[in-house]
This record gives C-alpha cells, sequence and structure tokens, in this order.
C-alpha cells in the first residue's frame, strides 16, 4: 500500500510540474526590454512566441543572419539604442537564416504583427554562388513555423509550392527531413478539392496531437534557453521615449571616437583585434581571393517570396541593403563594379515589389563602418538602427520609385 501511494504521490507531483511548466512557458515574452534583441535559434523557431511580441502595437519584426549578434552590448546596436525607446524590436534571425527561412516564418506569424510593418537585412554574402548550406537552413528550419504557413489561408497556394519546391531541393540529400516535411504536407497543407484524400480520424488526431506538442517542445527551449542567457520580461528602463536626429548624431560621434581606438592600426576597414586575430595571416598567405558570387543563385528568388508574402499578408517591408567592405573585397579582388550589380539587383527586386529601401552599400569605404570582412560596426550599426527607426516612426521614406532608395549616410565617395 506504501508503495502505491508513493507512486501516486510521484505522479501527482509529476503532473503537477508539467503542467506548472506549461503554464510557465505559455506566457510567452513580451517584446519589451532584452527579450525583443535576444538573439536565439529557439526563439526565432518558435512561432507561438514570435506571434505574442509581434501583436505588441510598438513591436516591429526584423529579419536577419549575423548581424544581429555582432555588436551587442557595445552601446551601438539594437539591444542598448532602443532600450527604453517607443520602438520595441523583434529580432529573428541568427547566422545561416536567409530569405527562405525567413518567408516561412514571416508566413507564420505574420498576420499577428501589430503594426503590419517588417525589416529584412539583405547581407551581400547571401549571394554566394553554392549559396546557403543546407546543413545551415536545415538547422534554423522551424516545423511549427511550416505548418502555420501552410495553414495560413492568406498565404497563396503558388507562394506554398514555390517553398515546398525549394525544401524539397535543399532536402534532397537529408532523407530523415525529407520524410518530415512530406508528412507535414500531407497533414497540414490544405487540400485543393473536395476529391482530394482527406486523413482520416486518426490520422487527424496523430496531426492535431503533433502540432501541439510541436508548441510546447518550442515553448520549453524558449523557456530554458532565456533562464540560460538571463532574458526575461523586466524592462530596464521605462518605454516611450523617441529618438531625436540628435540621439543618432551623438551615437555617431562616440563611434568615430570608438573607431580611432579600436580600428586605427589596419587598412582593411575592421577592427584591429580582429584584423591580426585572423585576417593579416590570411592576407599574408594570399587566402580567401575571387570568391564567387552568382546573379543566378535562388536566393534573389527566395527575396523575391518573402516580399510576396509581405504583400500577401499585407506586411509594409523595409529592405536593408548592407554594405560589402569595399578594403577587405579589394583585396579578394571581387571588383567594386562586380560588387554593385547585386546591389541594383536587389533594388530592382524592391522596386519591382514597390517597398522601401534603405540602400547602405554607399558606405564600403566609410571610416569605423565594420568590425570584420562583413559585420557592420560603430557607424555601420549606427546607420543600420537609424534607418530602421526612421522606417517605424515613418520619417524621410521614399517609396519605390525607380533608382530612389533611402540612402542612410552613404556620401563617402573616396577611400581613407
Amino acid at each position: 500500500m506504501k508503495t502505491i501511494k508513493a507512486f501516486a504521490v510521484s505522479l501527482l507531483l509529476c503532473a503537477l510540474t508539467i503542467v506548472g511548466l506549461h503554464l510557465y512557458s505559455g506566457r510567452g515574452f513580451s517584446a519589451e526590454g532584452k527579450a525583443g534583441t535576444w538573439v536565439s535559434d529557439a526563439k526565432s523557431q518558435s512561432g507561438s512566441t514570435l506571434k505574442k511580441m509581434a501583436a505588441d502595437e510598438k513591436a516591429l519584426l526584423i529579419f536577419g543572419s549575423s548581424e544581429l549578434r555582432h555588436g551587442q552590448g557595445s552601446g551601438f546596436q539594437g539591444d542598448t539604442i532602443f532600450d527604453g525607446a517607443d520602438m520595441n524590436p523583434v529580432y529573428v534571425g541568427k547566422a545561416g537564416y536567409q530569405s527562405l527561412t525567413h518567408a516561412i516564418t514571416l508566413g507564420a506569424v505574420g498576420s499577428q504583427a501589430a503594426n503590419k510593418k517588417a525589416v529584412l537585412i539583405v547581407s551581400p554574402q547571401w549571394f554566394k554562388e553554392n549559396g546557403v548550406k543546407s546543413t545551415a537552413f536545415e538547422a534554423a528550419f522551424s516545423e511549427e513555423e511550416y505548418i502555420a504557413l501552410l495553414e495560413n489561408p492568406d498565404i497563396s497556394q503558388e507562394t506554398k509550392d514555390y517553398i515546398n519546391g525549394r525544401l524539397q531541393n535543399i532536402m534532397a540529400d537529408n532523407e530523415n527531413m525529407s520524410e518530415r516535411v512530406k508528412k507535414v504536407r500531407e497533414w497540414y497543407q490544405p487540400k485543393d478539392d473536395n476529391t482530394a484524400e482527406q486523413p482520416g480520424w486518426l490520422e487527424q488526431k496523430k496531426a492535431d496531437f503533433h502540432k501541439v506538442l510541436l508548441e510546447e517542445k518550442n515553448n520549453y527551449k524558449v523557456m530554458a534557453e532565456a533562464l540560460m542567457d538571463g532574458i526575461s520580461n523586466h524592462k530596464s528602463k521605462e518605454s516611450g521615449a523617441k529618438l531625436s536626429q540628435a540621439t543618432w548624431e551623438q551615437l555617431r560621434k562616440e563611434a568615430e571616437t570608438e573607431g580611432h581606438k579600436l580600428s586605427d592600426g589596419n587598412d582593411y576597414g575592421m577592427f584591429d583585434s580582429v584584423y591580426k586575430g585572423t585576417y593579416q595571416t590570411l592576407i599574408a598567405n594570399g587566402k580567401h581571393k575571387n570568391p564567387k558570387y552568382t546573379l543566378d543563385y535562388m536566393e534573389f528568388s527566395d527575396l523575391e517570396c518573402f516580399l510576396s508574402i509581405c504583400r500577401e499578408e499585407g506586411i509594409e517591408p523595409l529592405v536593408v541593403i548592407l554594405p560589402f567592405n569595399g578594403y577587405w573585397y579589394d583585396y579578394t579582388e571581387l571588383t567594386a563594379e562586380e560588387r554593385s550589380v547585386f546591389y541594383e539587383k536587389i533594388r530592382c527586386i524592391a522596386e519591382d515589389y514597390g517597398v522601401q529601401c534603405a540602400d547602405l552599400s554607399g558606405n564600403e569605404y566609410t571610416e569605423y563602418y565594420f568590425e570584420d570582412n562583413s559585420h557592420p560596426a560603430l557607424k555601420g550599426l549606427v546607420d543600420l538602427n537609424e534607418a530602421i527607426y526612421e522606417f517605424y516612426r515613418k520619417v524621410c521614406l521614399l517609396t519605390g520609385l525607380p533608382r530612389k532608395t533611402t540612402h542612410i549616410r552613404s556620401a563617402n565617395e573616396s577611400h581613407r
């Protein structure tokens, strides 16, 4: 009898623990405080978490890759600049996330975006000849968000078919992932007509349970990673302050001062510590010459897919074009003329879709703009965040007219 009682008590405690975890993880995070600019796979792959954050009327979904993490804690990245401001950025992505991953996420959560705006930061490194690596895409892939996209009636079948085809292609060498995606389509993609075979009662219950289980699992991951990273809904400052032009000019002055300390010891426009730690040896050995970039790569089609979803969801996007580090890419022998072709193609796509474009490409040779061979820092981060904030505040914007993009501090025409 004692054994039975002990087992019953253990079972009850286990049940209470599970319910407690469910209630705790289900609260999610608001877009305020550090949760918004927290860079995390768990957060980016949890559609339910992002929906709750995007529902904040002051939230702005910002899709990007490794530049979201670089510079955090420096005083020039959004985690500091927007702390206490009247805009709550919600970072989505990290290294390895590109247009296709972001298109799926937007198709999953965009309907919940209260202010119907989103930012996509486009890195020129996305357009290398081999494109996004299948391993990187698979690591960034969210089954929960893919299901939500398939079930979203706002997304056209044409768009879904494009994404399905891309997944089939990228995952062709991963049998396990391919089978998972195939099963997801069978369970969750709406059938075209009444004659199509519908899943039976048992299969439908399996699908329902699988979806709930995915959401719960992802919520637990978010909770666990947040606890490890010290992220909470606590606000370090009262929010609501507007950022004036004087704020940005002061940040640029501070970036200039910091740049003198960090970047004056090399000719490649990057931090001295990074140059000495990595790039000095590469240059001495003539490494990383002639990188392969191509205009035929599917990344451009994936970018169009993202913009198509914006259109279908009624979301106004801002496309931010990051610059190549001109000094480094001159060394690699990818010429300025070759680089300009990629900028122009991105501009043309933005123009075709009639979307805003913050073009930072004129800053290839701007002092104190890069941390390394690609990531913006100091002035680069100030310009990036100002462009995002101005878009949010509807200040100094131009609509998608031919060649008329919003240039932010890109007038530096000559080399140092």
